[in-house]
């Protein structure tokens, strides 16, 4: 089974390296991405759009004519992808809180790409911790995940 990942993108156009996040989101089979523009204006919807034609049907966009909250973008996602795929898992990045936290998207991405086992691992501790039925409220942070199971892999600790 699949896993949806959302990233809420606001105002990114100079941390998206295109070739970068495109290469990781090729890489794997189990995760479907549903890249989220929270009203930018700059030029990261069109960053965006290059990332997808990049990995065509591994990569969505769902573009946000105004700006709203990060549970509103969050929730806008969640609704695309369920709309459109039987996802059972779902979890979401907001790019401008990662990098507040001085974290890196690539690297995250990376870590979450690299192994499968990683992602049953993810999956584990979703169906462990998550009781709700209602599946845009059983949408969970990656970040917060990662750093939980990071406590199983000690070598794989990325900076976040």
């Amino acid at each position: 089974m699949k896993i949806g990942i959302i990233i809420i993108f606001r105002n990114n156009e100079s941390s998206i390296r295109v070739e970068n996040l495109a290469k990781h989101m090729r890489s794997t089979d189990i995760v479907k991405f549903c890249l989220v523009d929270n009203y930018s204006s700059d030029n990261t919807l069109q960053l965006l759009h290059e990332i997808k034609e990049e990995c065509l049907d591994k990569v969505e966009i769902v573009e946000i004519k105004k700006i709203v909250s990060e549970s509103m973008a969050k929730r806008a996602g969640a609704r695309y992808l369920s709309s459109n795929y039987n996802l059972k898992y779902v979890g979401f990045i907001n790019l401008g809180s990662v990098q507040n936290k001085g974290h890196d998207l690539e690297r995250i991405l990376k870590q979450i790409t690299q192994n499968d086992n990683y992602i049953t691992d993810l999956k584990t501790l979703i169906d462990k911790n998550n009781t709700k039925q209602n599946f845009i409220k059983g949408v969970f942070s990656i970040v917060d995940s990662i750093k939980e199971i990071n406590k199983k892999y000690k070598s794989l600790k990325p900076s976040i």
